[in-house]
């Protein structure tokens, strides 16, 4: 959903997406039997109600919802105060719980269902504590239904957010210069984003220069960049929706087995890819990419699932591995293929896109950024930093 300022309504559509979201919603908590719901996870507020904000939350009853804030969103929740489909309660974090038991004590609710993944052990005490009489219970996936399937307007977000990050890469390698440490070249890649239109990096970006490209969520820091393998996992974040890639490049001739293990894990990607049909489970598709890499002889060196669903998060359901619980692909779903290999002291291959599940089969939302070894490999930049 756009951002939205004061002096704006929300359009017709947006109060529809509401409208929709929490009918979705009721339906869930009607066959959980629950009667009043407390959102709390920021990305699940914005799913929910458009808007975000920190500590911003949503009580949903079978007949009412408010958005719970602060007065620093005061001025911008106005929109949705108009709108009528969200009542606004504007008040200091001491009023706000004050104020959420006198409103389900009014309701005659005596139970508050609130989401156990996004509630620390530490807020469920201190919530329970204020609720006095009315009991506090975890309830987990309340928003499964609204998030694990995407919506149109959030696959354009997404073909968007690529879209900028793609270009940001070109970018950052345009000016890529030898004794550029990691670092900065992840924070030029944040910058270029934002700099087209992004909110901001859907994740601290992962830049791995030669042996550091073996370390699978390497911290990138001073290590100058230097010619040889490096891996750069990267992603944008447009109206709320994350992308993430990642592509694996070669700064002068590739060496032998680092060549290899590209060609496997690519061979293996493509493996997983064409698994990614309707109905076919995650661990169906996580074992297309490992046969693929287990045949190669690098079974141990692939140390993690195939991918994940993506979406208002960048690590969402369903989860793709071999050993996790094997859900079925459904239409509509968004999933990273991102097969590796990872050789301590020589350097990791990983090879990452995101893919629309569609009814005709898989559709590769980041399809025109290349990836076979040739565009791979790129010449030895020249030396310092660019101005």
């Amino acid at each position: 959903m756009p951002h939205v300022v004061a002096d704006m309504q929300l359009s017709d559509a947006t109060v529809a997406r509401m409208q929709a979201g929490l009918a979705s919603l009721r339906e869930d908590m009607a066959g959980r039997g629950l009667d009043a719901v407390l959102i709390v996870g920021e990305q699940d507020v914005r799913c929910l109600a458009g808007c975000f904000g920190h500590d911003t939350r949503v009580l949903v009853t079978r007949d009412r919802a408010v958005l719970i804030s602060d007065r620093r969103y005061e001025e911008y929740l106005s929109p949705w105060q108009a709108a009528g489909v969200f009542g606004v309660e504007i008040a200091g974090r001491g009023e706000q719980v004050v104020w959420l038991a006198a409103a389900l004590r009014d309701a005659g609710i005596r139970e508050l269902a609130v989401q156990s993944e996004h509630t620390t052990l530490a807020a469920h005490e201190s919530l329970s504590t204020a609720m006095g009489d009315i009991r506090v219970v975890p309830a987990e996936g309340l928003l499964r239904g609204l998030r694990i399937c995407k919506s149109a307007e959030e696959i354009v977000s997404m073909r968007r957010a690529i879209d900028i990050q793609c270009e940001a890469l070109a970018a950052t390698l345009a000016d890529l210069r030898l004794g550029m440490t990691e670092g900065q070249v992840a924070a030029r890649l944040i910058y270029e984003m934002r700099l087209r239109g992004a909110e901001g990096a859907s994740f601290e970006p992962i830049v791995g220069s030669g042996a550091n490209a073996s370390v699978i969520h390497h911290v990138p820091g001073d290590a100058p960049v230097e010619p040889g393998v490096l891996l750069i996992d990267w992603g944008a974040r447009v109206d709320g929706v994350c992308s993430d890639l990642t592509r694996t490049f070669f700064l002068g001739t590739p060496d032998p087995e680092l060549k290899r293990m590209y060609t496997v894990v690519a061979e293996a990607q493509r493996a997983a890819i064409e698994a990614c049909t309707p109905g076919t489970t995650t661990v169906e598709v996580d074992a297309a990419a490992r046969e693929v890499i287990a045949a190669a002889g690098w079974e141990e060196a692939f140390a993690h699932g195939v991918g994940h669903g993506l979406g208002r998060d960048v690590h969402e359901l369903p989860f793709m591995g071999a050993k996790g619980p094997p859900t079925p692909l459904e239409v509509g779903m968004v999933v990273t293929i991102e097969p590796g290999v990872y050789i301590p002291g020589l350097g990791g291959v990983r090879i990452e896109d995101d893919v629309h599940i569609t009814e005709q089969g898989p559709e590769v939302l980041s399809a025109s950024l290349g990836k076979d070894l040739e565009s791979a490999v790129l010449p030895i930049p020249q030396g310092g930093i660019s101005g």
